[in-house]
């Protein structure tokens, strides 16, 4: 009796021991580690991806709504800081994300780059305009001879007048005859073809939508 006795204290002092063991295992994990954000999901709480979200909009780098939860903006985010201090990109608040952004927040620095800007809509260019970055030159150079193809024989022009461009259309109103006596104005327009300006039916295309509002009265409403 007195051996089963002791055999079951040993036992339990065995168990004892092993608990212990187990829960000073399970105590010793990093520290760091409760401000991680992997894949989706923060292993700290709402307040650890408040605090990340708060110092990422303080750096520019935009993770939306600050409501302590991790979502795509804020993976987002936290990969653009992570690009901008040249650290691996991983969408990962581990240590050395951690130190970075709380350097960071003292210093202002790195910041996310603001995205470029889109690039600017093209707009209508009126008479004297070049033709830069891959829109048709719009310039007397370039309409003038167009403009004198285009006309019947024997009629010359005396004066080309105003013209205006939109985009890969153009309007001229040269004054145009046989003689000066009888020289009158005219319309024309004229359309880009990739390469060259060159003079369209004003019917077809005025009456198809084509023609772009911004020289549309002076193209298809005048004579």
């Amino acid at each position: 009796m007195a051996d089963a006795r002791m055999h079951w204290g040993l036992w339990l002092a065995a168990a004892v021991l092993a608990l212990a063991v187990l829960g000073a295992a399970c105590g010793n994990g990093d520290d760091d580690s409760t401000t991680a954000v992997t894949g989706g999901s923060a292993s700290g709480d709402g307040n650890d991806v408040l605090a990340i979200q708060r110092e990422l909009t303080a750096l520019g780098c935009d993770p939306g709504p600050l409501d302590g939860t991790l979502g795509p903006d804020t993976e987002a985010a936290i990969r653009h800081f992570q690009q901008a201090a040249g650290i691996q990109v991983d969408g990962i608040v581990g240590p050395q994300t951690r130190a970075a952004l709380a350097s960071a927040a003292q210093t202002g620095q790195p910041r996310c780059p603001t995205p470029p800007p889109p690039p600017p809509t093209t707009t209508p260019t009126t008479s004297g305009g070049g033709g830069g970055g891959g829109t048709p030159p719009c310039t007397e150079a370039a309409i003038r001879p167009v403009v004198q193809a285009s006309l019947n024989p024997g009629e010359q022009m005396f004066k080309l007048n105003q013209f205006n461009c939109a985009i890969t259309w153009a309007v001229s109103q040269p004054t145009v005859g046989t003689t000066l006596q009888n020289a009158v104005q005219i319309t024309l327009l004229l359309r880009w073809n990739a390469s060259a300006w060159q003079v369209v039916d004003r019917g077809v295309y005025c009456d198809n939508g084509e023609v772009p509002a911004a020289i549309f009265q002076k193209a298809c409403q005048s004579n």
